[in-house]
């Protein structure tokens, strides 16, 4: 069975938010290594295999609190104010950055103890979403039309 992924131009303020954490992560500690991370929403099949096969992943000051199971009224919810599925997660987000070309590994490398890096394409779009953010800009407002070249606030510059 493949993996449905959820297109860029869908992303919504989970993605956006996501996005700015795990490159938060990469620029402290030189890459993002995939694991259970409390900061970070886990459905119960993502959270029993980030747990069991990377249970601390390299963060700064990483807390020693597990993190918890989240419920599917608590899924990623989309630009359009829907959710792909009730089970899709911060991880499934992760694997969505991936098949978009953001990291320099597919989604099908996104695996518990890997450690990702932007590509081109992510560092550009990444440096967006800073911009955006630094302006006062919010993740809701934040949006991209066709691919990373186009990331606009609010639908066009």
């Amino acid at each position: 069975m493949e993996q449905a992924y959820v297109p860029m131009a869908r992303w919504g303020r989970d993605h956006w938010r996501c996005l700015a954490y795990v490159e938060a992560v990469m620029v402290e500690m030189a890459g993002f290594q995939v694991g259970a991370d409390p900061r970070m929403t886990a459905n119960r099949r993502h959270y029993r295999v980030l747990a069991e096969q990377c249970p601390r992943p390299k963060r700064p000051s990483h807390p020693v609190r597990p993190g918890m199971v989240m419920r599917p009224e608590h899924a990623t919810t989309l630009a359009d104010g829907t959710q792909p599925d009730p089970w899709h997660d911060d991880w499934s987000c992760v694997q969505d950055f991936a098949a978009e070309g953001l990291f320099t590994v597919g989604p099908e490398q996104v695996e518990p103890g890997t450690t990702l890096t932007f590509s081109e394409a992510g560092l550009a779009l990444t440096a967006k979403l800073r911009q955006h953010k630094a302006a006062g800009g919010q993740y809701r407002d934040f949006a991209c039309e066709i691919g990373p070249d186009a990331a606009v606030a609010g639908g066009g510059l």
